[in-house]
């Protein structure tokens, strides 16, 4: 199938592919790629840790995982009706008002890689933002949950502080259309840099959310092998 040059910033095509699966997240491209055996069969954008809460890097392995998991550092704490009272704290500093209970930020397709550090659902603002995890769009999170067994090798490599800046996607995002602004596109000029080998090169995007689809996703049909399927397909 001829890749979509409109939806080069996510795509999967490992159904039916045979193989040990395997991740490399690069925090300098702000890309993760995924393959089965020595063959590339996704690529998602990502968002990793900022500048205050770096991500690690090196070798890792898939420790375990939970598809509804929450953070126990950091969240919000809430009232008795579930009113939000103080957001974005982090248990270890900020003591929890009186008459709140903490509820920790929701983290969905969660794999652990290292310590509290894995890669889940999450909001891209386009450029390092998480506390240390690995953010994924919805979509991609799912696919790389379901694909993904426990033990599978990580690697983490690069330096998100030359990452370029992107546009955002939303969490419940499917489409994408290409569209920068003029401050992205020179923002991107200057930070440009070679893609790793068989990703395709960064292209900035807008996201839009399709308010016909559902903030979550689901697999109603599998895909004949080796069908490429991007973040922008309806």
């Amino acid at each position: 199938m001829a890749e979509n040059p409109l939806s080069s910033r996510a795509w999967w095509k490992g159904d039916g592919v045979v193989g040990k699966p395997r991740i490399v997240i690069n925090l300098s491209t702000q890309r993760v790629q995924y393959y089965k055996g020595k063959e590339l069969v996704g690529v998602s954008p990502i968002s990793s840790g900022r500048e205050s809460h770096g991500t690690v890097t090196g070798s890792y392995r898939i420790l375990d995982k939970d598809i509804d998991h929450r953070s126990s550092l950091f969240g919000s704490y809430v009232d008795k009706e579930g009113n939000l009272v103080q957001g974005d704290v982090d248990t270890r500093t900020d003591p929890a008002p009186p008459g709140t209970k903490y509820l920790g930020a929701n983290m969905r397709y969660f794999m652990r890689i290292v310590g509290g550090i894995g890669m889940h659902e999450g909001y891209l603002p386009g450029y390092p933002a998480s506390h240390g995890c690995i953010r994924l769009p919805t979509k991609m999170a799912a696919i790389f949950f379901k694909e993904t067994p426990t033990g599978t090798p990580v690697e983490i490599m690069g330096e998100s502080a030359l990452a370029a800046t992107e546009s955002e996607i939303p969490i419940g995002v499917d489409k994408i259309t290409d569209v920068a602004s003029p401050e992205t596109k020179r923002d991107v000029k200057k930070k440009s840099k070679e893609p790793l080998k068989g990703q395709p090169k960064t292209t900035v995007r807008r996201a839009v959310v399709d308010a016909s689809k559902p903030s979550w996703f689901k697999w109603t049909r599998r895909p004949p092998r080796g069908a490429t399927i991007y973040l922008s397909e309806e």
